[in-house]
C-alpha cells in the first residue's frame, strides 16, 4: 500500500501546493461534522459508507488519518499550503479535542495520585495543573510532521527543545 505523498485537499500545480477542490468541499465537511460532536470513528465510516476515497492507492478511512488531519494546522495556511479552514475553525476544533482528552488525562492523573503513597519523611510536593497552550499542541504535532520522515535531526530536535521549554512556561 503506498502513502498519500501531500495533504488530503491539496494538489501541486507548477510546483506549489494548491487546493483540490473536491477534496477541499471533504475537508472542510470533516471539520464542519467534528464540531458538530461525531467522533473520529464516525467520521471515517461515513466517509466510507460514502464511498470518498482517501486517496488512489488507499481508498478508505480510518480514525487517524481524521485526526491527523483535525490536527493539522497547514489546513489554515500554515506552510506553503494554501488556506481550507479558516483559523478559526481550527482553533475551535482543538478547544474540542482537548476537551474530550482532558478527561481522560485528569483521570489517569488522579488514579496516579491515589496509587503513590509518599513515607512522611519526605516533603509532600504541590500538584499545579498542566494545561497545555495552544503553542505546545503546534509543536506536538510539527514534531509527529517531522518524525514520519526524519530528514533533518537537527530541526526535530529544535522544535522538541521548543516544545519542552513551552511546556515548561505552562508550569509558571
Amino acid at each position: 500500500m503506498k502513502n498519500r505523498k501531500i495533504l488530503y485537499g491539496y494538489t501541486i500545480e507548477n510546483g506549489t501546493f494548491a487546493i483540490h477542490p473536491q477534496e477541499a468541499k471533504i475537508v472542510k465537511r470533516i471539520f464542519e461534522i467534528y464540531q458538530l460532536g461525531e467522533s473520529y470513528q464516525q467520521i471515517s465510516d461515513l466517509l466510507n459508507a460514502e464511498n470518498i476515497p482517501y486517496s488512489e492507492d488507499s481508498a478508505s478511512w480510518n480514525k487517524h488519518k481524521i485526526k491527523r488531519m483535525l490536527e493539522n494546522p497547514r489546513y489554515t495556511g500554515e506552510s506553503g499550503y494554501p488556506e481550507i479552514i479558516q483559523s478559526e475553525d481550527f482553533q475551535a476544533v482543538q478547544v474540542i479535542i482537548r476537551s474530550k482528552t482532558a478527561g481522560k488525562k485528569q483521570n489517569r492523573a488522579s488514579r496516579e495520585k491515589n496509587i503513590q503513597v509518599q513515607p512522611e519523611s519526605h516533603q509532600k510536593m504541590e500538584i499545579q495543573d498542566y494545561q497545555p497552550s495552544d503553542e505546545v499542541f503546534k509543536l506536538e504535532n510539527m514534531i509527529r510532521r517531522e518524525m514520519e520522515n526524519p530528514n533533518n535531526p537537527q530541526e526535530i530536535m529544535q522544535l522538541i527543545l521548543k516544545a519542552v521549554s513551552a511546556r515548561y512556561d505552562c508550569l509558571k
